[in-house]
């Protein structure tokens, strides 16, 4: 049974997400989850026949500065070994792969063909219908209001009454502190907004290209359909120094400063935009940030729940990575393990013994 707090599947932040797909991640065991992942979007149709991602490939371009050339070699080397294709391209190149691009910013560039984007209401509907047919229920506009251990699992008090359970799975993504602390387990979340705007691309600029990752602007363009381009930040002041916020209580327009901010980041890099692009929208997501930007993947015998099991602390890597974190969270359960690698250094003990887990750049949600 899935518990929904939402009137609809993907009503709340899953809506928001721009819903990249890609494979470029610094720590191995992540790289690992998003080449799976990628590949279960790439074939989602056969996958689960009768249902749709919407994915698109794209491609994408990843355009560093001096800070950051050590560490994208280091990746891609180890892309190679992990058989993810990253290659290094000349700006020459890379302005023929995507002609509107400036890249007299960059110090190195690299393409990666094995990206792209999904629609993300259209995907998380075709999770959970698909579900439906294997047997599960969805009860969706009901909110968990308590959770207490009893002799054979699980009472959980929901706005449509109790249900009890033997096990339960906490993804509870942005509203996951207040229940992490009525159970008196401290887990580090903090839950920070991130802006996006929504421009009209021109008619030169129309049609799919390649995503772009602007690491001196800290920023990334997701040209979408045929003439939309959303631009957000990749900033990792937002995550670092940003305050949390109430997720049902939050900004979730975008401000004046914030359009100007990414406008001037998507006129440099996109010079056609500052003449002929139009600024159609913007709005503001929330991300449940973990201090190290990587997920909490535990069973938590361990502080006195047995069978409580939690995928929490997305980091903005929620829905790229949701095939794989799916296919974790059910052996886990029905199996209790998961042996195709070891996923134990996303336990939530890391933030207790300061074992986290680091990506090589200081850029926000890029892992």
């Amino acid at each position: 049974m899935l518990v929904e707090r939402g009137p609809s599947i993907a009503s709340g932040q899953t809506s928001r997400s721009t819903a990249l797909v890609r494979t470029h991640y610094t720590v191995p065991v992540v790289a690992r989850m998003a080449l799976l992942s990628y590949g279960f979007f790439k074939s989602f149709e056969n996958k689960l026949p009768g249902h749709s991602a919407g994915y698109i490939e794209t491609g994408l371009l990843v355009g560093v500065d001096s800070v950051s050339e050590d560490a994208l070699k280091e990746s891609v080397k180890m892309f190679e070994r992990m058989g993810i294709v990253s290659r290094f391209v000349s700006k020459d190149e890379a302005r023929r792969l995507e002609p509107m691009l400036d890249s007299s910013n960059f110090s190195a560039v690299v393409h990666e063909p094995g990206m792209g984007y999904a629609e993300p209401t259209t995907t998380a509907v075709s999770f959970a219908a698909a579900a439906e047919e294997m047997g599960a229920k969805v009860l969706t506009n009901t909110v968990m209001t308590k959770i207490t251990k009893t002799p054979g699992g699980y009472a959980l008090s929901t706005t449509n009454g109790e249900i009890s359970a033997s096990k339960v799975v906490l993804a509870t993504g942005v509203w996951s502190g207040p229940i992490f602390q009525s159970l008196g387990v401290a887990v580090p979340i903090k839950v920070v907004r991130h802006p996006v705007a929504i421009y009209r691309r021109p008619d030169e600029f129309r049609g799919v290209r390649p995503c772009v990752f602007d690491f001196p602007q800290s920023a990334y363009y997701k040209p979408e359909g045929g003439s939309l381009l959303f631009v957000g930040s990749l900033e990792a002041e937002l995550d670092e120094a940003g305050s949390s916020v109430d997720p049902d209580n939050y900004d979730t327009d975008i401000t004046f400063e914030e359009v100007e901010r990414l406008s001037t980041w998507t006129s440099q890099t996109f010079p056609i935009m500052a003449s002929k692009g139009k600024y159609e929208r913007g709005y503001g997501g929330v991300y449940d940030d973990t201090p190290d930007q990587q997920p909490v993947i535990d069973e938590l015998s361990a502080y006195g729940f047995p069978n409580l099991y939690c995928l929490v602390g997305l980091s903005g890597h929620g829905f790229k990575l949701s095939p794989e974190f799916g296919r974790i969270m059910a052996s886990l359960v029905t199996r209790s393990g998961f042996s195709d690698y070891d996923v134990s250094v996303f336990g939530l003990k890391r933030f207790e013994t300061g074992k986290l887990m680091r990506g090589r750049y200081n850029i926000s949600t890029v892992g």
